[in-house]
């Protein structure tokens, strides 16, 4: 078991050398090119799926040449996560073996994805608290509305209002306490208070609440949109994201969390 540490975003990765024929002397070291350890990079957790709030782990098989280069990789055990995968196997095929660790020729990379930019301090005493403050802040919805444990929607409509009126206000409240990523266009606020973990989403048409939640059994997410004063641009970016969310995998209550 090798433990590697990469630089990107903290990830830490286990190389782990498989059961395999060691290789055959092929030369020596010197024709091989020089090892360097930026070729290692770690994958990012894709914008595009940072609302989904949940870590995962992609176990990604690789086979290496005499130079521990990459010829070949695929993934073990799935996140569940189409974006995930793809993207731990892009990363997993630019990957070299360091010399010290050659000999094999199949390892495995658990990569871990954080959806987290960094760790959210816990606020509170932040938030107004409206009529359904007590029901966000228990973490809990509906039993039976997390039911299908082997994919959910990706937009799952909160069952509890947002707890904003405009989205003015929303900033003005979250903005001064949450830690702010802009990509583009899209604003994302994360925010740790009495309510639990969630991520708005500023795009500019609308603000998109996504919140950490369970059903006694699994842990997932469930959204609320507030929308500026065009509604119906409000209407169409909003049928733009439900159509881009892809399945929703949920993790038992007793999982890590993040």
């Amino acid at each position: 078991m090798r433990r590697v540490v990469t630089g990107a975003g903290g990830l830490v990765a286990l190389l782990l050398a498989l059961p395999s024929v060691a290789h055959a002397q092929q030369g020596t070291a010197l024709e091989c090119p020089p090892f360097s350890a930026t070729s290692n990079r770690a994958p990012f957790y894709p914008v595009e799926e940072l609302w989904r709030l949940l870590d995962y782990t992609v176990n990604v098989i690789i086979e290496t040449d005499a130079c521990g280069r990459v010829h070949d990789a695929r993934v073990e055990r799935s996140s569940g996560v189409v974006a995930l995968d793809a993207v731990a196997l892009q990363a997993a095929r630019g990957w070299v073996v360091a010399p010290q660790y050659r000999g094999q020729l199949r390892y495995r990379l658990p990569f871990a994805f954080d959806p987290l930019p960094e760790p959210v301090p816990a606020r509170t005493g932040i938030r107004v608290q409206d009529p359904f403050f007590a029901e966000r802040s228990t973490g809990q919805v509906p039993v039976g509305l997390g039911d299908d444990a082997a994919g959910m929607p990706g937009f799952l409509a909160d069952p509890v209002p947002i707890g904003f009126m405009q989205i003015s206000e929303a900033i003005a409240v979250i903005g001064p306490q949450a830690v702010l990523r802009r990509y583009g266009d899209l604003v994302n606020f994360w925010l740790r208070d009495e309510e639990g973990l969630s991520l708005f989403q500023l795009d500019g048409t609308m603000l998109v609440r996504n919140r950490l939640v369970n059903d006694g059994q699994h842990r997932f997410v469930v959204s609320s949109v507030l929308c500026g004063r065009d509604l119906e641009v409000c209407r169409h970016s909003l049928a733009q994201l439900r159509a881009n969310r892809t399945t929703q995998q949920p993790l038992p209550v007793d999982a890590p969390t993040p």
